[in-house]
């Protein structure tokens, strides 16, 4: 009787050091996995896969994306491959998400601007397109180890609205990578400069006062400045806030006759100039006619300003210069 009892025991403590043993080493289901590859596999799924690890499941979403995979299929692929594991926490499901590198908005946008560009016959082939994607990004990425391009492989443009709907591959060369599916808005644009900061009458624009800004091309009307030129080396008429499209009539040449300043009046007839000393009513840059009392005489003459506090009058009848030369021009900036 003893014997037997102690046979039992024996048994007993066996099993169940046999079934903690089996227990411990049972294998457990992710609720959730990140992955790197283009595959999914039972050791990327559970712990403690053992030989069963690079047993493939299903493919790997797409880089950045997150598929669902269900646990019946998992148990499956488990049982087939002799891996013993228990379903503890009543799973139907497991979140795979494939990590990946995004690809530069800026290189979705080009992409799909050159595509919009090249299948539309109204846009002049120089126009620039401002391309805002639905959801704020394109959202694109690859793997780790990929290039970060992509290739337009369908596109659908609105050219009333601007709306687009396209199909895009990244990589660009890798004709097995998944199409993603891109939306948005292009319209064309048009680049114009403005200035940096906040510039008052009297003031003169250099280069560095100088950044350039996007506009909506119907924004941009005939009296927008849109060359450098047109601000550089000029002097607003009135206080100019910066960051904003600027209006022709709004800049002028620098004031060089202040309002009651004394000029020189040269009197010109042919090859005879008459050089006398007045008083100017009005500010004025170079170019501007100007009003000119002469204090000896009291008498008011009109003059064009051809440089710092100088004003030319021609003789009644002569011919009146038209424009200015670059050295006069040049010197007064200077």
């Amino acid at each position: 009787m003893n014997i037997r009892s102690s046979l039992i025991t024996f048994v007993m403590v066996g099993s169940t050091i046999i079934l903690g043993t089996t227990a411990s080493k049972a294998a457990e289901l992710h609720a959730s996995s990140v992955i790197t590859g283009n595959v999914v596999t039972l050791g990327d799924l559970f712990d403690n896969a053992g030989d069963a690890s690079n047993v493939i499941v299903a493919q790997a979403p797409a880089p950045g994306e997150t598929s669902d995979i269900s646990v019946s299929r998992i148990s499956l692929a488990a049982r087939r491959n002799g891996l013993a594991w228990y379903n503890t926490t009543g799973l139907s499901h497991v979140s795979v998400t494939r990590s990946g590198v995004s690809v530069p908005e800026n290189t979705v946008s080009d992409a799909i601007s050159a595509a919009i560009v090249d299948k539309s016959p109204s846009l002049p082939s120089n126009t620039t397109l401002q391309v805002d994607f639905t959801n704020g990004n394109a959202g694109i990425e690859v793997s780790n180890n990929d290039k970060q391009t992509v290739a337009v492989e369908q596109i659908a443009f609105n050219p009333r609205n601007g709306a687009f709907d396209a199909l895009v591959r990244a990589p660009a060369n890798d004709p097995a990578a998944p199409l993603r599916r891109v939306s948005g808005r292009a319209f064309p644009v048009m680049e114009i400069p403005v200035l940096a900061h906040n510039v008052a009458p009297g003031d003169v624009v250099r280069a560095g006062d100088v950044q350039w800004i996007k506009l909506p091309s119907t924004r941009v009307s005939n009296n927008i400045v849109t060359t450098e030129a047109g601000l550089v080396g000029m002097s607003p008429r009135y206080p100019v806030r910066g960051g904003e499209p600027i209006r022709t009539s709004d800049m002028q040449q620098p004031i060089v006759i202040a309002k009651g300043a004394m000029v020189d009046m040269n009197y010109v007839s042919g090859s005879l100039t008459l050089v006398a000393r007045g008083r100017a009513m009005q500010s004025g840059a170079i170019g501007d006619t100007i009003d000119i009392i002469n204090p000896r005489s009291n008498r008011t003459v009109q003059g064009t300003i051809d440089g710092p506090n100088s004003v030319r009058i021609d003789a009644l009848g002569a011919p009146r210069p038209q424009t200015l030369s670059m050295q006069q021009t040049d010197n007064v900036r200077s």
